[in-house]
């Protein structure tokens, strides 16, 4: 088993429970039909973009691993504000 510091640690697992929690929001979301449960994943997308912003600057992640992540996490992001805003409409 490999050694992180604590603060690496806290990092990594912040960061997946926020993609598994992000997961949950959009099946919730999904089967619900609930604006509550698209915008509480928009807020799980901005914690993700928070913990690997500091992870880069604490140079856990490469910046090539940061900007690919962000992409992705920006492309999710425009799907789901895009999906409120058809919800609000109907």
């Amino acid at each position: 088993m490999i050694n992180y510091p604590k603060s690496e640690y806290i990092l990594r697992n912040n960061i997946s429970d926020c993609f598994y929690s992000l997961l949950e929001f959009i099946y919730r979301a999904n089967v619900h039909k609930d604006i509550f449960y698209m915008k509480e994943s928009v807020v799980k997308i901005r914690m993700i973009e928070y913990y690997l912003k500091i992870s880069l600057d604490k140079k856990i992640i490469s910046f090539k691993k940061y900007e690919n992540t962000g992409s992705y996490l920006l492309e999710i992001n425009k799907m789901i504000n895009a999906w409120i805003l058809y919800e609000k409409s109907k």
